[in-house]
């Protein structure tokens, strides 16, 4: 299931508001009592200290007639991740606070553009006498896991792209003349075997003798068209003077990136399924309607978008979801002058990753917004920002259609207006 713990107030009960600046060694809070009186406090940021300092805090928001505490903080990059945990559990409200907004609050109240732990807590408390406070949303069960598989599939994409780029340097020195492309190099059972058998030495290659060379990569059963071209780009690959005993230890090395890269790819898969297996869950347990289409997205491109946005239902409007990735538009513009809006960029910087990848196959002129990106493109907009358009009407149509229950129809993707509704008969 998933939960949302509210930041607003209710009828039944009066939060003590508490703001905490976080780091990785301590806790600054603050909070103000009903006759104006200023509290702070600082402690350790371990489970042992944030429980009994809250603890405390309970027992004077009910001398104070309060219901309990609710505890307001900044995103700071994981380190509050235990305060609100342990806030949650002592029964605490939970809130969030912008970064930018305590910034540019603390400079407008105070004129300090400096940073400063024990005034951040005041700036926070501010934000929340104005209502300026944001829902502390946590995701469980396969929500969760569904967001720290995608995290995982960034790491592993992000290494894996790394590991082929050092492959790329390895082999400028070991086969500088290889005339095969990448997906050749990284995807089929030829490369595999020269890796195996020689590390992409093209030294050892000519050492061996063409003979052996073409009769070992036929056990392995490589076309001979290959092993000719690959026997003529060794030999051009070969650089005079080489050292060989460096040669062999940079094929050594090569070798090892190629098993890694393969670990690699192996998780990716893993993960693949696993993040699609999840959403097949949800849909059996009635948390989730929208279905991937061929026209629309894949499957596991969904599960991506899903694992960044949660449940699309705890929207009640696109607006809230556009600020949430980040795609919300910021106006720019200044007396007679008037400029393109641009991104926000403010939400969920991994969203915003994978729409652009999910869209990027849907502009191609023929797909679903391919004449919608190339009359932005033709209207003079830039592609960063026909981009964004196509993004933001992507994100949407999946929350409508997940909103609405309904299955995905393209004649009504650009349609104007819903179409009517047939009378009972």
């Amino acid at each position: 299931m998933k939960a949302t713990h509210e930041t607003s107030t209710t009828q039944t009960e009066k939060l003590w508001d508490v703001a905490f600046d976080v780091s990785k060694q301590t806790l600054d809070w603050g909070a103000e009592t009903p006759d104006g009186r200023v509290c702070r406090g600082q402690l350790a940021n371990t489970v042992a200290a944030i429980t009994a300092t809250l603890d405390e805090l309970a027992l004077q928001a009910r001398t104070l007639g309060c219901t309990r505490v609710r505890v307001i903080c900044e995103p700071t990059g994981g380190y509050e991740k235990r305060l609100l945990a342990v806030a949650r559990h002592r029964g605490c409200a939970t809130a969030l606070v912008s970064g930018e907004a305590v910034h540019q609050l603390r400079v407008v109240e105070s004129n300090d553009t400096g940073k400063s732990d024990r005034k951040d807590p005041r700036t926070m408390l501010l934000l929340a006498r104005w209502r300026k406070l944001l829902t502390d949303r946590v995701l469980t069960d396969e929500w969760l896991l569904l967001r720290e598989y995608n995290a995982r599939y960034d790491r592993l994409e992000r290494d894996s792209a790394r590991c082929k780029n050092r492959i790329h340097k390895l082999l400028v020195r070991l086969f500088g003349e290889l005339s095969f492309t990448n997906a050749w190099l990284f995807e089929s059972a030829a490369a595999r075997a020269v890796v195996e058998l020689y590390g992409f030495n093209a030294v050892a290659i000519l050492a061996a003798g063409e003979k052996s060379f073409r009769t070992r990569l036929r056990r392995r059963g490589v076309y001979r068209s290959t092993i000719r071209r690959l026997w003529t780009d060794a030999g051009a690959s070969v650089v005079p003077g080489a050292d060989a005993a460096w040669l062999e230890l940079l094929a050594d090395d090569l070798r090892e990136l190629f098993a890694e890269l393969a670990r690699l790819q192996t998780r990716l898969q893993t993960t693949r399924e696993s993040m699609i297996g999840l959403t097949d869950r949800l849909r059996a347990r009635g948390q989730l309607h929208l279905e991937a289409h061929p026209r629309l997205i894949s499957p596991f491109m969904l599960a991506r978008i899903l694992a960044e946005t949660g449940p699309l239902r705890d929207f009640a409007c696109i607006q809230k979801l556009w600020r949430y990735g980040g795609l919300n538009l910021r106006p720019y513009q200044s007396g007679q002058m008037q400029g393109q809006d641009k991104q926000s960029k403010r939400g969920r910087a991994r969203l915003r990753h994978v729409l652009t990848q999910a869209v990027l196959k849907r502009v191609v002129r023929g797909e679903l917004y391919g004449d919608y990106y190339h009359g932005k493109l033709a209207a003079g907009k830039t592609g960063g920002i026909a981009m964004t358009a196509v993004a933001r009407k992507f994100l949407k149509l999946l929350w409508g259609l997940e909103r609405s229950g309904r299955a995905f129809d393209e004649a009504r993707v650009f349609a104007s207006a819903p179409a009517p509704v047939a009378a009972a008969a």
